[in-house]
């Protein structure tokens, strides 16, 4: 049978068992909170801890409360990777968009689609109207929202995804291309006014096996 005396030693820099008594609390915090990567977990601990001695928290909450500020940032960083790698040409969300470019246009409508089911549904969104009414602010407000939730996006004008797929079909890397598509739960295309972009709109579709997609025309 294996005995505490028989497990492996330390690795260099880490506070051992046996030295527990020799080894200050907030030096093995810090220790551990590196071996986890979690950073904010050794920025919290010690501020937390004198709240939790000076409320009387219970062990469990003082532990939920601190790891709740690890997942919140990393929920935060991942969310924030996610709109960087969208290639959005702007930031513009659901909640500052101008109902008065669009007085016809329902807000709950809107709310609705911002829950992002819709991705969930594998359905699409088409945003129409003249110009000037806001339907690249709408594509992008849904598009920071499918991030929000933890969905990967992608984000282009119709010209660009023309391009895109033009150039990886010259280079015989077509079906690769469309494969790494396929990954994005939500693919926008902008600007679909001429006819030839939005045929190129529907083949988009269609190619990457009929990915959700928000367009606006």
């Amino acid at each position: 049978m294996t005995t505490a005396a028989e497990l492996s030693a330390p690795a260099a820099g880490q506070p051992g068992p046996g030295t527990a008594g020799a080894v200050k609390p907030s030096a093995q915090l810090a220790y551990l909170a590196r071996a986890l990567r979690a950073p904010v977990v050794a920025e919290v601990y010690e501020r937390l801890a004198e709240r939790a001695r000076a409320e009387g928290w219970a062990y469990e909450e003082y532990l939920a409360a601190v790891l709740d500020r690890q997942v919140s940032a990393r929920a935060a960083n991942g969310t924030q990777l996610r709109i960087n790698a969208a290639h959005f040409p702007a930031r513009k969300s659901l909640e500052e968009y101008d109902y008065t470019h669009n007085v016809g246009l329902a807000r709950q409508t809107i709310a609705h689609l911002g829950t992002t089911s819709f991705i969930d549904a594998a359905e699409n969104v088409i945003l129409l109207g003249p110009p000037g009414t806001g339907k690249t602010h709408l594509a992008i407000g849904l598009g920071i929202k499918a991030a929000h939730a933890g969905h990967r996006v992608l984000f282009d004008t119709a010209a660009g995804w023309i391009s895109r797929l033009q150039q990886a079909h010259a280079k015989g890397e077509l079906p690769t291309e469309l494969a790494r598509l396929a990954r994005y739960p939500l693919l926008i295309i902008d600007l679909c006014r001429a006819r030839n972009y939005a045929e190129a709109a529907a083949m988009l579709v269609c190619y990457v096996g009929c990915r959700p997609v928000a367009g606006s025309a």
